[in-house]
């Protein structure tokens, strides 16, 4: 789309959206895991143009009906409440079918808006919110310099559902480390039976190297966890959440079982059955199951049975260590994944 700026990424459950870039970059910007917008100096647009851009984008769509519109980048509830609702009365203006208007939001983003500001804001057409709490954890959320507290994470969430937003919250498996593993499992899922959101998207970690955490790796402070050991803490904190109406999902490429999803009050013994036939796999088919994954040979454990994938799941396999037969996978599976973000 011709002169129509558009930012460098949106949820994945937000493929078919329209995109509306209000801000560039990340206000805060110094998570140690992070790296996505550290060359990227923050800035709000210039209403003027998000206003045209809006009106360039229903030209460009003219004659479809749009129904989603996400507002890029990392956080627009950073915006003033005044700012926002003219940016969301100029949206319904020229796509009047939209019936969703959704953002990122930081948890400290929302909790500086009153209750009344969001729920203006929910009743000018912004229902659904992204927040990445990432973690439960004070512990884990002092070592990711995520900029506020477990309870800063939960009050957020509450005001977002109190002003009857739909709210998904982004969570890390594997961001505490070996060290912090349980610690992470535990607290995330305590905070989460509070908020109650409708949706928990579930994300595997992968290090980025040239990261502050990639940084503590190297000097032995924080230690990867392999692919099982993270399926592991995924299954202590899967048993940990309450049999609530949220919907749970591995609905990124980077996690290792997809096929993990499902309203927790009537689908969590199919999802824990589901890591479990991972767990109990023999180790070599496990192995097998996990370079087929990060190779994209398998996407559901069923394909293992597919005689055509495992053996082409084999041959990767066979090639890496042919190449080094003493390779870490555990590295080797990090690296891949941190790739994918």
């Amino acid at each position: 789309m011709k002169n129509i700026e558009i930012g460098p990424i949106r949820p994945p459950s937000e493929s078919n959206s329209l995109l509306v870039r209000v801000t560039r970059g990340c206000h805060w910007n110094k998570c140690y895991f992070c790296g996505l917008y550290k060359s990227m100096r923050f800035s709000m647009r210039p209403i003027e143009e998000i206003i045209e851009d809006i009106e360039k984008l229903a030209q460009f769509y003219k004659g479809k009906k749009i129904i989603s519109c996400f507002l890029q980048d990392g956080d627009a509830l950073v915006l003033k409440t005044d700012y926002l609702l003219r940016i969301l009365e100029t949206i319904h203006q020229y796509f009047p079918d939209i019936q969703y208007i959704t953002s990122y939001a930081r948890a400290d983003s929302i909790t500086r808006k009153s209750p009344s500001e969001l729920r203006i804001l929910r009743e000018a057409g912004l229902n659904h919110i992204y927040s990445g709490i990432e973690t439960g954890s004070d512990q884990i959320l002092k070592l990711i310099n995520k900029g506020f507290n477990a309870d800063t994470a939960v009050k957020s969430g509450c005001m977002a559902k109190e002003a009857d937003m739909i709210l998904s919250e982004f969570i890390l498996l594997g961001i505490g480390g070996k060290e912090l593993s349980e610690e992470n499992a535990t607290r995330t899922a305590e905070a989460l039976n509070v908020i109650r959101p409708d949706f928990i998207r579930v994300h595997a970690t992968g290090i980025k190297p040239e990261s502050k955490m990639g940084e503590f790796v190297r000097e032995g402070s924080f230690t990867l966890q392999s692919e099982e050991e993270i399926m592991i803490e995924q299954k202590r904190f899967l048993q940990q959440l309450k049999e609530m109406d949220s919907y749970y999902v591995n609905e990124h490429i980077i996690n290792l079982l997809l096929e993990v999803r499902g309203n927790l009050r009537t689908d969590k013994e199919k999802m824990l059955s589901d890591i479990n036939r991972f767990l109990n796999l023999p180790a070599n088919e496990k192995l097998l199951f996990v370079i087929g994954r990060r190779f994209n040979i398998f996407f559901m454990l069923d394909d293992l049975n597919n005689q055509e994938l495992h053996k082409k799941a084999e041959g990767a396999l066979q090639k890496i260590l042919n190449k080094n037969p003493e390779v870490d996978f555990t590295v080797l599976c990090n690296y891949i994944r941190q790739s994918q973000i």
